[in-house]
Formats: C-alpha cells, structure tokens, sequence
C-alpha cells in the first residue's frame, strides 16, 4: 500500500471509532485520497475523521466530503422514514418478515448515515406473496421488478427502493442458509417480525461479502468495516462461527476476511495473502468493478471463451426469467435465443460492451483473481 491508501485507512478507522485525525501527511495525493472515499462509499465516516484538520483541507476537497455528507444525510432519513412505514405496515397486516444487512448494521456505526444503504432488504415469507404485494401497494409503492428471488420495489415520492427477498442466498449457500427463516426468532414485542442470534447474522452478511467476491469480482472496505463494528459491538460464539462457516463451505473467507479487517484496524500482522488481499479490496470499488467482475467470470468458467459462450447463450434460467413465456413454451427457447441477439444488436448495446470487457481483460489480472478466488475458497459459490 502506498502513503495515501495507508493514511485513508487509518481515517476509515478514525472515523469508526469515533475519533478524529490529528495532522495531514505532506505528501498526500487528494485526487487519489477523494476517489478512494468515493468509491468505497466511506466519504462520511472519513469527513467526520477530518474534523479538527479541516482547515488544511484544500477547499473543494472538503466542499466535495461536506456535500456527499449532506446526501447521504438526506437519504438516510428518508430511508429510515419509510422502512419503518414498511416494517409496520408488514406487522399490522400479518405478514412473517425479517429485515436484512443494512437496517441493522448501520446502527452499528457513530452515526447512521456513516453506513450509506441504497435500499432496504427485508426477507418475506414467499407462500404469503399475495399479502406482502397488496400490502406495498395499499403503500403506493410502484413495482421495479418482480423475480424469483426478489421483488424490487420504490416510493416515487421519496425515491427510496426496497428489496424483498424470497430467500437469503440461491445456489450453494441457499442450500445451507434455506429460506432464511429456520433459525429465526420473533423480536420481542412482534407477532411477525423476525431475527437472527448475533452468530447467524453475522453469517449471513459475510455469506452476503462472499458471494460479491465470487459474482461481482471484489467488494470494498466497507465490508471490512461492517466486519469491525459488528464485532466490536457483540461477543460472539467462536466455537459456533467456525463449526457453521465450515458446514457452508466459508471457513476460508471468514478466516482471511477477518484477518484482513485485523489488519486494516486492529494493528494486525499481515501475511502474504493478507498484503495481496488488502491490495484487491483497495483496487476495488464498493462492489467490486468492471474489469474484477469480468476476469473472476472467466476465472470461474476456466476460460474467456465458454465465458462469451455463457453470455451469448445464457442458461434456461435465465432465459426463463427474461422471458416469461419459455415457463411454459420452452420449445420457443432457439426462437428467443435470436430475439434476443435482435435486442443486443440493435438496441441493448451494454451486453456487447460486456463481451468486449471480457475480451480485453489481461491474462494478469484473470491469473491474480483466480488466486484470490482459490485462496478465499470462494470457487465452488454459484
């Protein structure tokens, strides 16, 4: 790590704990600096770090943080605001729901909107998806998208989105977590609203950590955050962890997920993997990027070829999913194989990008996600 990555850590962790940076180091790059605050999504916590050297601050820089702030403030309320209104609304009409991620975490932190969330995920009993959709719509919430996995949902006042799970994970991980419910509990003074012990919770966002490195090719320091107060605020069950993170197959990730977040806040010893891993994260954005996401898709299917193949000729699931009507014509499968290249060509130009984005990763970076891949054993995640 260089100076300016090192001195944006340790203001990550400043602002974390509630504390504030005492003096600037002379060679800090505040191009850099910004970017990286911007794209890990931390602008917040490190404009409170700043507090008492804000006067040396070069005026845009501290204009930019302050103005991000002042969103984020913004949309934190509201969020706040209508995922209650939601949550009650789910209580009053008897529907079995369990908010997710975020709506806890962000609790967690000096202030709330430290933690930026995009959208409120809450988990829904699918055999009552009836009830759950009359219930938003007496909410006047406007219907984004409808999935197998989720319903996505907004207010068109306030802009906020929502996110209604069917279940907690699809694919390996779905297998062990299920639908989420199994080890739930009702929240004291709820008949409806569900929760997890501190264990499975904390289970269930490193999962969530997992699968984005393993999907979207990387995910950045605020996961390693979320990691660090979560852990400062609760003791938990280490003998538990271990026996559940082997039985899902992520032992590997908690082990060197933690050790990193040790490292980057903890004044922990970094090993190799730990130095190389801490560099990725950096390199990386919130979720991940482009050119990560891409290689790890080619490191996952063995080569850039069946990688291109698998886009030109999704799988039926997802044909199914795109197309409705396959559910029960699949016959007319070849048929939407051409209208959907009909759509690329000439209309949907981002799925051409992706080829091409695939074409142009280099051999290095496919090497070194595929390391990091292997060593996080983070593969076997579909």
């Amino acid at each position: 790590m260089n100076d300016t990555e090192k001195f944006f850590i340790k203001c990550v962790k400043a602002g974390l704990d509630g504390t504030e940076i005492a003096e600037l180091p002379q060679d800090l790059s505040f191009n850099t600096f910004y970017y990286l605050c911007v794209s890990h999504s931390v602008t917040v916590i490190v404009f409170f770090a700043l507090q008492k050297v804000k006067n040396s601050l070069p005026p845009k820089f501290y204009d930019a943080l302050k103005s991000s702030v002042k969103r984020h403030v913004v949309k934190d309320v509201q969020l706040g605001i209508d995922s209650e209104t939601v949550i009650d609304a789910l209580e009053k009409n008897g529907v079995k729901f369990m908010p997710l991620k975020g709506y806890y975490l962000k609790k967690l932190y000096p202030k709330t909107e430290m933690r930026y969330t995009s959208d409120c995920d809450i988990l829904i009993d699918v055999k009552e998806i009836k009830k759950v959709r009359k219930t938003v719509k007496e909410l006047g919430l406007k219907i984004k998208r409808y999935d197998s996995h989720h319903d996505i949902l907004y207010c068109a006042e306030t802009k906020s989105v929502f996110e209604l799970h069917k279940k907690l994970f699809v694919g390996k991980l779905g297998k062990y977590f299920g639908v989420g419910f199994e080890k739930a509990k009702l929240k004291d003074g709820y008949k409806y609203f569900y929760e997890l012990s501190p264990e499975d919770f904390y289970m269930t966002f490193v999962a969530h950590t997992a699968y984005h490195f393993a999907k979207e090719g990387g995910a950045g320091i605020r996961h390693l955050a979320d990691v660090y107060v979560y852990r400062k605020r609760y003791k938990l069950n280490e003998e538990y962890l271990a026996q559940e993170f082997s039985k899902c197959g992520l032992i590997s990730f908690q082990e060197k997920l933690e050790k990193l977040e040790a490292y980057f806040f903890e004044n922990g010893d970094a090993d190799e993997f730990t130095l190389t891993f801490a560099e990725y994260v950096l390199s990386s954005t919130v979720l991940g990027n482009a050119s990560k996401k891409s290689a790890s898709e080619i490191a996952a299917n063995d080569s850039k070829g069946k990688t291109i193949l698998k886009m030109i000729f999704p799988s039926l699931a997802n044909m199914k999913f795109t197309y409705p009507i396959l559910n029960k014509a699949v016959f007319l499968l070849p048929v939407f194989y051409v209208v959907r290249w009909f759509r690329i060509i000439f209309k949907n130009h981002k799925n051409i990008a992706r080829i091409k984005q695939v074409c142009a990763v280099k051999n290095e970076e496919i090497k070194q996600v595929n390391e990091i891949r292997t060593c996080l054993g983070i593969n076997n995640i579909k």
